[in-house]
């Protein structure tokens, strides 16, 4: 029989190379793994004290809609804290993620203070909008076109996040995956709220 000639080494190398193959053409498996690693801790974003002063600019302007048509300019929301995501359906860190921001966003969204924009870069809100209902999140999406979304703000790659003070400048900046159910952004966010 084959199976009593393969060593426990053959066995586990080639098992280590089809998981090594599911991960690199399977953004599902490649989601799963972030989740996984999230939940033990990895990926925790750095979080500035909310209070140190260290903030990457003002806002620009930005201008999204949801699938509705409802029409968000960033200027206009000055008094509020802003959590802005950027992501797309086809991006295996942004897919790892969501769960951390529709946990955060669950958190807070009766909260009069916070506003939560998930932008889809893609601007396909039909296709967006189907993905996160599938995957029974919450978090509202929005998307904007090249003349109202700034690039700058997501230039370096998706997922980008970012959080704006009261005041309309970025308090926090953070590009690739993180947890945002991490207590210590939750505390981030109720810090900015109080000032």
């Amino acid at each position: 029989m084959i199976l009593n000639r393969i060593k426990w080494s053959q066995l586990s190398t080639i098992l280590m190379f089809a998981l090594f193959a599911l991960l690199i053409f399977s953004p599902k498996a490649k989601s799963w793994l972030i989740m996984g690693l999230m939940a033990v801790g990895f990926f925790k974003p750095e979080i500035p004290a909310a209070g140190s002063g260290q903030f990457f600019g003002p806002a620009p302007d930005m201008e999204v809609k949801n699938i509705n048509g409802k029409v968000i300019n960033l200027q206009q929301l000055k008094g509020k804290v802003v959590f802005v995501n950027f992501w797309a359906t086809w991006c295996p860190p942004c897919r790892g993620e969501l769960p951390s921001v529709n946990t955060l966003y669950q958190k807070f969204r009766n909260d009069t203070n916070v506003v939560f924009l998930a932008v889809d870069v893609d601007n396909d809100l039909t296709k967006s909008t189907k993905f996160l209902q599938a995957k029974g999140y919450t978090i509202p999406v929005y998307a904007g076109d090249d003349l109202h979304v700034p690039h700058t703000l997501y230039n370096e790659g998706i997922p980008t996040t970012l959080v704006i003070n009261k005041k309309g400048f970025i308090a926090f900046k953070h590009l690739n995956r993180a947890n945002y159910a991490d207590p210590a952004f939750e505390d981030f966010i109720v810090q900015l709220i109080k000032q």
